[in-house]
Order: C-alpha cells, then structure tokens, then sequence
C-alpha cells in the first residue's frame, strides 16, 4: 500500500445541476471509505448542490473551469451565444490550463477527477497525474452537435391583426439556425483532444459515444442522429449496444517529457447509476406526511387514494399557467413575477432573456384599467381536487375583451408578446384550429372576439389532471403562494429531492442526467419536455425507455399549459411499477453498487502511485520517472452488485491514432 494519502480534486461541470448531484454522490461514498481519503470539489457550480458531500468533509473552491451551453429558455439553445462562450473559455484555454496545474500541484493532488471537464484532464497530465473521467457524455460532442442541420423552430409567426400588431420592438429569440463546421469543428475537436489526457474512463447510464476514448463514433456528433426520426442511427445504436470492452480503444497520451511512465494502460469500464438516495422510511405513511407537510400541502390532499403528486422540476426555470385551465386559480398581483403575464389565452410567460444589447421594453397599465392578470382569473372559496370551481363564461369574455382592448399591442388571438421573451404561440387555440381559412387566406377579416372568446371557453387546456396536486421545485425568489394555480406548491429551498421525487406519482421536467436517475431509482414515471438541440437527450431518452418509464410532452403543450393528457398518460404507464416500489421499499443496491465503485476507484489510484513508488525504489530514481508495467490490462473493477450493472472487468487492446 502506497504511504502517500489519497487526494483528489473532483472537477465538476457548472453546466446544470446533474452533473452536480452524481459528483456529490460519488464523493459521499469516497468520503467513507477507510482510510478517508481528501476530496476538494472544483466547480461553478453553487457549494449549496454539493451540501450533502460537504456535509461529510469535502472542500469546495469555486471556479470557471468550463464553457456552458446558452439556454434562454429550459429546452432551447442559443447556438450563436454559445458559440461565443466557446471562443472566449478556449481563447484563455492555456492560461486557465496552467492556473490548474499550479493549483494541483500546490496543493499535492494525486489524483484528478471529472465530470465532463475537459481543461481537467489537460492540467492532470500536465502535472503528470492520473485523471479519471466519470460521466455519460463529454461536451466535445454537445458542442459539435450545434452544427446539426435540425431547425429548433419557435412558433409561427402571428397573424397582424387591426389594432393587435404587436410592437416591433418586441424582443424575439432570433431564427435558429446551424453552426458552420469550419468553425465550430476545430473547438469541439479541441475539446476531444483534451479528454484524451484522461486514463480512465467509468461510463455512467444514459451515455453516448466517447469520441475522445474510441474511434468508434467520431465526431462530429449530428453524424450520430438521423434528423427525420431523431433516433440513433442504427449502426450508432449498434455500438452503444456492444460490451465496452469489445470497443477499440485510443492510447493513452503520455505525461511531458521528464515525467514518468504511465504504470496501466488506457481503460473504459460501465459503472452503475450514480444517484442520490432518499431517507431509507421514504415509502411509508409517516415519511409521505412528513415530506408533504414540509411542501406546505394540507393534510386533506394527502391521501394517495384521493390525490396523486405531480412534481414539476426545471433546474430553476419557472413555470408557467394558463388561467382558463380547469383546475382553478388564486389571483395574481402585477408585481414583476413569473405567473404574471397580460394575455391569459392559456400560453405561458417565458423568462426574460439577456439579449444584449437591446434593452426590454418596459409597459404600463393605466391607473384606471384592471389589470388582465387580475381580471380573468376568478378566486375560488376553496378547492377540492375532483371539484374545480369555474368562471362563468360571460364574465370571462367580458374581462376578455377589456383586456384585449386596455392592451392592444400585448397580445393577438393566437400569440401573446412579453417583453423580453420570443411570441408564445397557441398551438391549439381554435382560432388556429378551427378558422385556418383566415388565417392563410390573404385580407380575410378576423372573427369576431366573441366567437374567439368562446371558442377558447370551450376548448380549454388543463394544467393536472383531476384529483391531482404539483410541488415545484426550484422556482424564482420572487415566486409568492398568490401566483400559484390552485393545487400547486412549493418545495421549500432545502427539501431533499430525492425523497420528493419518490413521494411523487410522475415527475414533469427537462431530461437531465439527475432527474432520469432519481425517476429510474424511485420507479417515478417521468413527463419530459425535449431538448431537441442538447445531443446527450439521446442517451438519457434510451435510459428511460430502457430503465423507466418516460412520456414526452411537446414544447407547445408545455407552453400552451396542457401538461394533463401526458401525465395520465405517464401515470398510467409507470403505477404498476411504482405501487411495487412503494410495496418493497427502499433498497441499498445502488448505494452498495457506488460503494464498489468508490472503493474500486480508490484502489485504482492508489495502485497507480504503488506502482511508481515501487519503481522509485527499485530504480533509485526522482519520484515518478519510472519504468513501463507491461501487459497491465485489468485494474480492480471487478464487478457489482445487483443484475442491473453489467460487469466492470475488462480487456482492451489499445489502438495509436
């Protein structure tokens, strides 16, 4: 055993928080391993996601040590923003590498961790340490997949009606478009060559190929996606699908010159779910109304035999609700809140983007005209989840049009505009459905706001299902229980997710690697909103599909406030198989999995100085500048608990590029 004391840094992408939660989790269980080795967490990320991990010991420094995609809304990239991320994080690429390399060595690191952090695996070699790469993707290929030809197409523009044009200062997201290769291609690829540092590689589900480590797949990464179906092509799939070890392999890049040997070759291994877990009681009656209580969800609506729990996690973004949803809604103020919005036509209110350098056009409403996120939302004395009171239809086309008339320039029949944010379209706004004669035939005259009116009365969209709640997480400060639609709540900051998520009948969100995980450990049905521009979407849907049970909502329900049908449609799918978790309970495989892993790894990097103290000794030589072992083509990793993980054992011929 080698005398020197373990110490990790664990680089951590700042983009998203699943990236986040897995290096929190890992770390936990390093943490309790004996002899404990040091594990300081680098990221830009907030120290709060990783509380758990802190909480048993680990150090925390914050710092910019990785490019993030631009994402002005929760599912939509902003291609030419992020481009320019990217130019300006590579421009100071060597500086930053070298800022790594002093701080790892000042602060004797033997071993360097990453999560998709690609500068990480750069500085480790340069400061001749082991790097390993512990994630289901790497972002050469998130980047790379921004020269995909798919057209991420906002709604379509609104017809200009009298009276209703909306101002032409309005801010819109600008026409998506692909990024050009001879630009785009020699920073991913870049990117790729700095992963290719790394030594070792623990494959985590939900993964897509690893250009840096196999030849397999190359990039550029839209070769991997066939546009009409967007699947996998097949023979992409196909070589997902093969064993890891049968894949060919790049060598390993040598440490500079001066430095030592590297003792093991190059190696991939499958590693399990890295999840966090929940309380070991979570699904019992006494866990449920403890969580429950803490959400702020009355003990009438606690029943599981009465009221399902939807959960609706965007990793901070905020939600959105049309106010002729069928379940009811308190009044909203016209304070600056997410839930306000000037037009209730059942669209939501994107977020306000930073579209520099155009400035958002503020609007005011005058003193004497009620304000239309007040008017046509009417307060129910109480609610009840299979009772939802309604407005009557005439005084809802009333406040309807005073609206429409008090703010012209704000809305039309089928879009609304929000300062800030691109047109929110009605995708099934019956004017859109029922009159398309006006709507493609030139100089046809509008109908009447009547008829609109009621047509939008009679065909309403539904935020939940009857008899069903939803807890939102990560919602915006400035959220208050009067913006919510009746039978919504709030998860406070320091609810653990975990144990929420497996309370929860479905989960509604956007794929990311933490939520697919939680969802897969707690048997939650999953509604997701796609991200059709965020390549690693592929790897996590065929996670789902494959491990849970996942249901696509498209962005315009989503938007539209119509999330009803796809949460039955989830619930339905998954309650067999979540009525059998919450009859077995909660089980320690997958902590007992991640505790072979930490320990496996741990053993990896300690026999990695084993061996070049060893040949120090042997040789009489400075530290590290030792020989080559031979013919070392299996390093621990030996296997795992449970049928769900595949063996970690492997053997793989290196192959020189």
């Amino acid at each position: 055993m080698s005398s020197r004391t373990t110490n990790y840094a664990y680089y951590c992408s700042g983009h998203g928080y699943g990236h986040a939660t897995r290096v929190s989790a890992l770390t936990s269980h390093l943490l309790q391993l004996t002899p404990k080795p040091t594990v300081t967490i680098v990221s830009s990320a907030p120290s709060h996601v990783f509380s758990d991990s802190i909480r048993l010991g680990a150090k925390y420094r914050n710092a910019a040590v990785d490019p993030v995609i631009s994402q002005p809304l929760a599912y939509r990239v902003d291609r030419k923003k992020s481009l320019k991320v990217l130019k300006s994080f590579m421009a100071n690429r060597e500086t930053l590498i070298g800022e790594e390399v002093a701080w790892l060595k000042k602060n004797d690191i033997t071993c360097v961790l990453s999560d998709a952090v690609a500068i990480a695996c750069a500085a480790a070699n340069r400061a001749c340490l082991p790097s390993a790469l512990i994630t289901n993707f790497s972002f050469d290929s998130i980047f790379s997949y921004l020269s995909s030809l798919y057209i991420d197409k906002p709604n379509s523009e609104p017809p200009q009606l009298p009276s209703l044009t909306p101002d032409p200062d309005v801010l819109i997201l600008e026409p998506d478009a692909p990024l050009a290769h001879d630009e785009l291609d020699p920073l991913a690829d870049q990117i790729a060559q700095d992963l290719r540092n790394a030594d070792l590689l623990l494959r985590l589900p939900g993964y897509l190929p690893f250009p840096s480590f196999s030849p397999a797949n190359p990039l550029p990464s839209p070769d991997w996606i066939d546009l009409e179906t967007q699947r996998f092509y097949p023979s992409v799939l196909a070589t997902l699908q093969r064993p890891i070890g049968q894949l060919p392999l790049y060598e390993s890049i040598p440490f500079p010159e001066g430095g030592p040997s590297k003792p093991f070759p190059r190696m991939m291994k499958d590693a399990p779910l890295l999840v966090r877990h929940p309380c070991p009681d979570v699904y019992s009656p006494e866990a449920r109304q403890r969580i429950l209580d803490k959400a702020g969800v009355p003990r009438e609506l606690q029943d599981p035999n009465k009221t399902k729990v939807c959960i609706v996690s965007f990793g901070g973004q905020v939600i959105k609700r049309p106010s002729h949803s069928r379940n009811g809604s308190r009044n909203i103020s016209t304070s600056n809140t997410p839930m306000a919005k000037p037009f209730d036509s059942g669209l939501p209110t994107p977020p306000k983007l930073d579209l520099s350098p155009h400035p958002a056009i503020e609007r005011s409403i005058p003193g004497d005209v009620t304000p239309l996120n007040e008017v046509i939302v009417v307060e129910p004395t109480s609610f009840t989840p299979s009772i939802r009171p309604e407005t009557p239809p005439e005084l809802k086309m009333d406040r309807l049009r005073l609206s429409l008339k008090a703010l012209p320039k704000i809305a039309t029949p089928t879009h609304i505009f929000i300062p800030g944010a691109p047109p929110a379209s009605n995708p099934s706004s019956p004017l859109l459905a029922k009159h398309n004669d006006f709507l493609s035939v030139p100089g046809s005259a509008p109908h009447s706001l009547d008829e609109f009116v009621d047509d939008m009365i009679e065909e309403e969209p539904s935020l939940l299902p009857e008899g069903w709640i939803a807890i939102v997480c990560g919602v915006a400060k400035n959220w208050g229980e009067e913006d919510l639609p009746e039978g919504f709540f709030v998860a406070p900051k320091d609810m653990w997710m975990p144990d929420l998520t497996a309370v929860g009948d479905v989960l509604l969100g956007k794929l990311g690697y933490g939520t697919c995980a939680e969802c897969v450990d707690a048997a939650t049905p999953f509604v997701y909103v796609p991200r059709p521009l965020i390549v690693e979407e592929h790897g996590l849907r065929r996670l789902m599909e494959e491990s849970g049970v996942g249901v696509l909502l498209p962005q315009a329900s989503y938007e539209l406030g119509d999330w009803a049908p796809a949460i039955h449609s989830a619930y339905e799918k998954g309650k067999a198989i979540k009525a059998a978790k919450r009859q077995s309970g909660w089980d320690d495989v997958r902590k007992r999995e991640a505790d072979i892993m930490a320990k496996e790894l741990n053993g990896w990097a300690e026999e990695w100085w084993e061996k070049l103290d060893a040949e120090e000794a042997a040789d009489g030589l400075g530290v590290g500048v030792g020989k080559p072992i031979k013919n070392q083509t299996s390093v621990g990793f030996s296997g795992a608990v449970g049928p769900t993980v595949a063996s970690l054992g492997l053997a793989v011929e290196p192959i020189s590029v």
